[in-house]
């Protein structure tokens, strides 16, 4: 097992309490306590509860969503490919479920600032660039491209709310094809 910094202790006991509280009940004395250190040690590794809130937020962008058809084989279909990211993005969250519920929260009540928004989507950039290429093919329903991805990531959400819900950790094929039809172009 291995040891966690004090930063890596205060991120995620920061992680916890903002899944399990919410982030604007949430003070930074709580976090200390919660991470076994004293209240200045916190403002040591994060100037502010603003730089804790932008830091978990961009390091869940970059971890869950960068990289999305990375070892999928280029000769596969763009169904299988987008399923296969689909598929990473459901077992990331189910794997990191406390990152799931925080990106809810500050969707919800946007306390993470523009800057580390900005970030966050350089980190999405790539995949969304395929995916707006994609439509623009002709792969997509024929609506608002960013309503159908609002749409996608609610389908998506729903899964791994259901899939949590049933204790599984990863999604089957038909849960896979929901989220597929949803976004295919009707034949």
């Amino acid at each position: 097992m291995t040891m966690l910094s004090t930063k890596d202790k205060i991120f995620q006991s920061a992680l916890e309490l903002f899944a399990s509280q919410g982030i604007q009940a949430t003070s930074t004395a709580q976090i200390s306590k919660k991470a076994g250190v004293a209240s200045g040690t916190l403002f040591v590794h994060f100037k502010s509860k603003q730089e804790l809130i932008d830091t978990i937020y961009i390091s869940i962008k970059k971890n869950a969503f960068s990289d999305l058809n990375e070892n999928m084989p280029n000769n596969s279909s763009f169904e299988l490919q987008f399923k296969g990211a689909s598929r990473k993005i459901i077992e990331y969250f189910l794997n990191n479920y406390n990152e799931f519920i925080f990106l809810g929260l500050v969707d919800t009540d946007p306390m993470v600032s523009k800057e580390a928004r900005a970030i966050g989507f350089k980190n999405f950039e790539k995949p969304m660039t395929a995916m707006k290429q994609f439509f623009k093919e002709g792969y997509f329903r024929d609506i608002d491209f960013d309503l159908l991805m609002q749409i996608n990531w609610s389908t998506t959400e729903t899964i791994i709310k259901n899939l949590k819900l049933r204790n599984l950790n990863r999604p089957s094929e038909s849960e896979l094809n929901v989220i597929w039809d949803v976004m295919k172009k009707s034949s």
